[in-house]
């Protein structure tokens, strides 16, 4: 069996089209070896390439129509805080295909595509290493409008997106200030997802540093509790401000959400110290983890009710 010729380097190393092939001579049947993927028509992937979704979805750009990479597949490209539901390996195919939106009468269809019609404004677009692809903004109301999110999801997302901070050793820049956001929603007419997206920005704050925290504090306020803040400084004795994760200044009590990094010995002694020093300033802390998040919502309450009580509160 006579082997195949090796492919030019461009073509090698990831998607191409057909006529991006045909530029670099590679004749028919060249196209049609069995080294070559067929992932949808027209285009071809060199068998054992690993490449990114932004790299993968590139040649679906370039087959002569105006599709613009959106929803789930935008979201991933952007690096959105999605739930395990819809971007985990046991997410529905639905959201694991690639997505692309086309302005015009009809939505791209094809293998492997979900497609999609809207008109996208040109400041609803963004080129990243030569593909388009949805912007931030435009990205959060497709994914509000699927009706697969719920509204804590698009909270969450834009809790990250939005998250800013100075603290030390830790600082964050926001990746897309709020009042953009608002303003994008402000200036929108009505469309799908539009009242949700509004919704979760009202609800959205700044310094909120991991999906766990949007999602406790967003317990809190359905459940009645006093009103906890996201980044809240506590100053300890020599005035130097501790971070918490979730504040409640009314009574004094610090809610914080230990991930795994706390797990190791500098970590540890770190949060020792960190209790010392909240404990010293007058305030209670409570710590919270993976394993009371696993153990549900009432085991939660059960625990933050019961410390804000200790501080007197007669709820």
């Amino acid at each position: 069996m006579a082997t195949a010729k090796p492919l030019p380097g461009p073509l090698a190393a990831g998607s191409f089209t057909i006529d991006e092939g045909r530029l670099l001579g590679l004749s028919q049947g060249r196209t049609r070896a069995k080294d070559l993927h067929v992932p949808s028509r027209g285009i071809r992937v060199p068998s054992g390439v690993e490449q990114s979704l932004l790299a993968r979805a590139r040649p679906y750009t370039r087959l002569g129509t105006a599709d613009t990479v959106s929803h789930f597949s935008a979201a991933e490209i952007h690096a959105f805080k999605l739930p395990a539901a819809v971007a985990g390996p046991r997410a529905p195919e639905s959201t694991r295909l690639l997505h692309l939106t086309r302005t015009g009468s009809a939505a791209p269809r094809r293998r492997g595509v979900v497609g999609h019609r809207a008109r996208l404004d040109t400041s609803e677009v963004v080129v990243l290493q030569g593909v388009p692809v949805t912007s931030i903004p435009r990205t959060m109301l497709d994914l509000a409008g699927t009706g697969t999110l719920r509204l804590e999801d698009i909270v969450v997302i834009a809790d990250d997106l939005i998250c800013q901070h100075s603290r030390y050793m830790h600082p964050r820049t926001a990746r897309l200030p709020l009042e953009d956001l608002v303003r994008f929603v402000q200036q929108k007419r009505p469309v799908a997802g539009l009242v949700l997206l509004r919704k979760a920005l009202d609800l959205a704050r700044i310094g909120v540093d991991s999906p766990p925290e949007t999602r406790l504090r967003l317990l809190f306020g359905r459940s009645g509790l006093p009103a906890f803040e996201p980044n809240h400084a506590v100053l300890d004795l020599q005035g130097r401000p501790l971070w918490v994760d979730l504040a409640c200044p009314e009574y004094r009590l610090a809610v914080e959400y230990d991930g795994g990094h706390h797990l190791t010995p500098a970590q540890q002694h770190a949060d020792a110290v960190r209790n010392e020093r909240t404990a010293d300033a007058g305030w209670r802390q409570l710590v919270l983890n993976v394993f009371d998040v696993r153990n549900g919502e009432d085991w939660v309450l059960v625990r933050v009710r019961q410390a804000l009580r200790a501080q007197g509160w007669s709820g």
